[in-house]
């Protein structure tokens, strides 16, 4: 059984919160396995409808005249189970419901005015006999409005794969050893070398296997690449299919699906800058504008934008050209996966000094901020005058520039960063972070050198 960070919230929502939640998150990230141990822990009865796999619910569920509809549907369903004040009830998949809930509506089977399920709850809710859960996949493209306008009866909380911290309570790491390297980061001392080279080590064994749990857990089962392998082409043809899915205009669908197969390609540039015309013919995109295609991708959880910007100054999106970015997987697993042919795996297995880790170590980097409250606010520097610089964030109200070493450095190129030098001299803040395969070291009274583990205590 794999800890995850989602329980702690869990627990904080079931003790101080009184409205419903809502779980998002792309696909195969454990959600719903993360749920239902809790609600089958926690609550003396627990309601469990599946959308996906129970199909004939939708009906049930697909709109209602009240919020009283609403419960006598769910007494039907559930009869004795209803026991109030220690009952959960936990909706899965509800992108399946939203999803044929627009299908009848298009079809004209039923009003659009017509209750919801969330809106049907929301007295139910505030009435506070009985708790409710919601999860699904998608839900960035299919309940937009809700996720951009949240009501004050719901809270939404985000899932991600694995962070690093998560693959190493997997692992069987101690809190002693990571608590160490916190107190290590916080007052910037070196780390003890044995532990240093260690973590190196499980940072590494992280870029090369990523955090989707059941990837994860069939690493440490079986020690099996293979089969690690397998299970993330099942999850990559499962996001396929759910662009197929969700996505109506099939010329969308296919602009969609080939920026999504062309991510790994357009990482392996010089400068990792997603490239539309290496995708689509320029006389093409000259015709069509095609940002719903990156954002379809975006809200659906299943790839990490980070934007180019101009300045080095808070606010960061003032300065963001948003028409330039790189494009991440949502876990550096699927990348390895769809990096096979060129055997990247087998070289970070063997630990190979002379290899490009670049796109590997960026977007393990780009997923850990991403899944620790940078989500909106990830960023990068690029000028044709003064050079680019990996990652700015907005971190403690300052610009905290990051420089990313990938694979083994010596001393010339562990102080190679003109790019990151021109930006504290024109911006002057306060700190700089360069992350490696190197210990804790101060290069000037601005610029530190971390080991690249330490990505895992960068929190917003």
């Amino acid at each position: 059984m794999l800890k995850r960070k989602i329980e702690s919230t869990l627990f904080d929502w079931k003790d101080n919160r009184k409205q419903a939640l809502l779980v998002t998150g792309a696909r195969q990230v454990g959600k719903t396995y993360s749920i239902s141990e809790f609600a089958k822990g926690n609550f003396k009865s627990f309601i469990n409808i599946d959308f996906a796999r129970q199909p004939d619910q939708l009906d049930n569920f697909v709109h209602f005249k009240n919020s009283d509809h609403f419960m006598i549907i769910l007494s039907a369903i559930a009869g004795d189970k209803m026991i109030p004040n220690e009952t959960i009830v936990f909706f899965d998949e509800i992108q399946v419901l939203y999803k044929y809930r627009e299908e009848l509506i298009k079809k004209g089977k039923i009003s659009s005015l017509s209750l919801d399920l969330l809106t049907a709850m929301k007295s139910v809710v505030i009435e506070g006999k009985y708790r409710f859960i919601l999860s699904g996949s998608m839900l960035g493209v299919s309940l937009k409005d809700v996720l951009l306008y949240p009501v004050g009866y719901l809270d939404r909380v985000q899932m991600f794969p694995l962070d690093f911290e998560e693959f190493l309570w997997a692992r069987g790491v101690g809190e002693t050893a990571i608590n160490h390297l916190k107190e290590c980061f916080e007052e910037k001392k070196e780390v003890f070398d044995g532990v240093h080279n260690m973590f190196l080590d499980y940072f590494n064994e992280y870029v090369l296997i990523g955090g989707m749990p059941e990837a994860v857990e069939s690493y440490f089962t079986s020690k099996n690449l293979y089969f690690v392998a397998q299970t993330q082409k099942q999850i990559i043809d499962s996001y396929l299919i759910d662009i197929t899915r969700y996505v109506e205009n099939d010329e969308k669908k296919m602009r969609i699906r080939e920026i999504y197969k062309a991510i790994p390609s357009e990482l392996n540039e010089r400068n990792k800058r997603f490239i539309s015309s290496h995708v689509f013919d320029k006389a093409f995109l000259k015709k069509h504008n095609i940002v719903d295609e990156f954002l379809w991708l975006t809200f659906s959880s299943i790839a990490i934008p980070v934007y180019n910007v101009t300045e080095a100054i808070i606010p960061l999106m003032i300065s963001s050209e948003r028409r330039t970015l790189k494009l991440f997987y949502n876990d550096i697993g699927l990348l390895d996966s769809m990096l096979l042919t060129t055997g990247i795996r087998e070289k970070l297995f063997r630990n190979e000094k002379v290899i490009n880790y670049g796109a590997p170590f960026e977007n393990v980097i780009a997923q850990e901020l991403y899944a620790h409250g940078f989500d909106e606010k990830l960023y990068y520097y690029n000028s044709k005058k003064h050079g680019e610089v990996d990652f700015l964030i907005e971190y403690n109200n300052e610009v905290l520039p990051i420089e990313i070493k990938s694979g083994k450095t010596d001393e010339m190129n562990m102080y190679n960063h003109n790019a990151l030098n021109n930006i504290i001299k024109m911006y002057k803040p306060k700190e700089a972070y360069v992350f490696g395969e190197f210990n804790v070291k101060k290069e000037t009274d601005v610029i530190w050198h971390l080991p690249i583990y330490m990505i895992m205590f960068l929190q917003n």
